[in-house]
């Protein structure tokens, strides 16, 4: 197909977006609407992370129900995302959003309700957060599945992938001060209500932005035993293209050990005689790094480039972490930690390849199997890294992390097949040259 003038002027000759071009992804109207659901939706879910937190300790001052609220809330990206994730491919994935958002709110609105019982069980409200929380994976699943089909054949599509990234991190270190300081000025109940008002607004926006397109595959009866049944299936049917399996194994293997500076940021922030801000600072600057390398990754890198640099990345984030060993001053753990963080940008252009090679009909049930994947080594780096903070120390459990980083990248290049691997990122070169 010829190309206009207008579009050699907006992509290189590889099809790269040029700068001018790059991050005009919310010049798309659908990208516009489901990129502000997601920022609302999600800085929501952390005002209510907190929220709900802070009831737990005030009704109970018992800090492992606190912390059984947190890690409700993790278990269903592990168990629903698999079980449920088929139903973005069944129905309509612009319905799966809007029933989802919905179901939220009215979750959110029935807890704040529990609130005002003085009498109501603790694990009554856990137990309403872990159900509003098996909404989030089939969400998320349905909003990264929807992009491709909104990015068709655009070389925008990974600027979108990235753009997504970076919100997700900038959600996740400003959700937080924002919950504080909600949960101050109106209480965990308006905070509650504050969430549910999140989760509508991003219904709202779903629901006037993103226009409707049918299933990719043919309606079939709901039946959840048939959901469990096709769990076996479905795995053997995603992991039998090679690239599809190692680049979710890249993933959910080296967020492994780079989660290591979230967990034992607090942590090490006090065994090292530094206060709360220390520690909030700790904490925030590893996804500021990850939204940091996100941008600079897809603006000055084309798809091979990146994908060259798969295991190069990693890499250099483990290094990074082990030098957390030496002690250095404060400021220079900030700056590992932040470059450990973009060490992580591989993930956009992976989750990239990973849609650009699987087929429209199977795009739910592979995301959900590589968000429960990348979720569930998430959750065991946060146990294990924290376990060896406890025996040796913070800093030796940021360190020891690094270590065991270098030998997981060891291990992945020892069986990586170049090949496969080289080849979706061809596709995904390809795919973006496609007007």
């Amino acid at each position: 197909m010829p190309v206009s003038v207008d579009e050699a002027r907006r992509t290189t000759p590889d099809g790269v977006p040029t700068r001018r071009s790059r991050w005009g992804v919310f010049a798309n109207r659908e990208f516009r609407g489901i990129a502000l659901a997601q920022v609302t939706s999600e800085c929501g879910d952390q005002i209510a992370g907190l929220a709900v937190a802070y009831f737990v300790y005030t009704r109970s001052s018992n800090a492992f129900l606190t912390a059984a609220s947190y890690a409700v809330t993790y278990l269903p990206w592990v168990f629903g995302g698999v079980v449920l994730s088929p139903l973005v491919d069944r129905f309509s994935r612009r319905t799966v959003l809007l029933v989802c958002d919905f179901a939220r709110a009215v979750l959110m609105l029935a807890l704040m309700g529990l609130t005002f019982d003085d009498h109501a069980p603790i694990w009554a409200l856990i137990a309403l957060i872990l159900l509003a929380s098996f909404f989030s994976p089939v969400f998320v699943t349905a909003r990264s599945t929807t992009i491709p089909d909104i990015f068709e054949g655009d070389p925008l599509y990974v600027p979108a992938v990235a753009t997504g990234r970076i919100l997700q991190q900038i959600d996740q270190v400003f959700g937080f001060a924002l919950g504080g300081i909600i949960v101050a000025l109106v209480t965990p109940r308006g905070a509650l209500a504050v969430d549910a008002a999140t989760f509508l607004a991003s219904f709202t926006l779903i629901a006037t932005h993103v226009r409707p397109r049918p299933p990719v595959r043919p309606r079939e009866p709901l039946r959840i035993g048939a959901l469990v049944r096709n769990i076996g299936p479905d795995i053997r049917l995603v992991a039998a293209e090679p690239a599809r399996r190692y680049l979710v194994l890249a993933c959910a293997l080296t967020l492994l050990f780079l989660i290591a500076p979230e967990g034992l940021a607090v942590a090490y922030a006090k065994q090292e005689g530094h206060g709360a801000v220390a520690a909030g600072l700790l904490t925030a600057v590893s996804p500021c790094g990850v939204a940091l390398g996100a941008w600079l990754y897809v603006r000055f890198l084309s798809p091979v480039q990146q994908g060259r640099w798969l295991l190069r990345m990693p890499a250099i984030g483990a290094l990074l972490l082990a030098a957390t060993a030496l002690r250095p001053p404060l400021w220079v753990v900030g700056l590992l930690w932040l470059g450990s963080g973009m060490a992580q940008c591989f993930v956009i252009t992976s989750i990239a390849a990973y849609n650009v090679i699987t087929d429209a009909g199977l795009r739910g049930r592979a995301n959900g199997l590589a968000s429960a994947s990348i979720s569930l080594t998430q959750g065991l780096g946060f146990a294990l890294w924290g376990l060896v903070g406890d025996w040796q120390g913070a800093a030796a459990g940021v360190a020891w992390a690094g270590v065991a980083g270098l030998l997981i990248v060891s291990l992945l290049r020892y069986f990586w097949p170049d090949h496969a691997v080289d080849h979706a990122w061809y596709q995904l070169a390809a795919a973006q040259r496609q007007r």
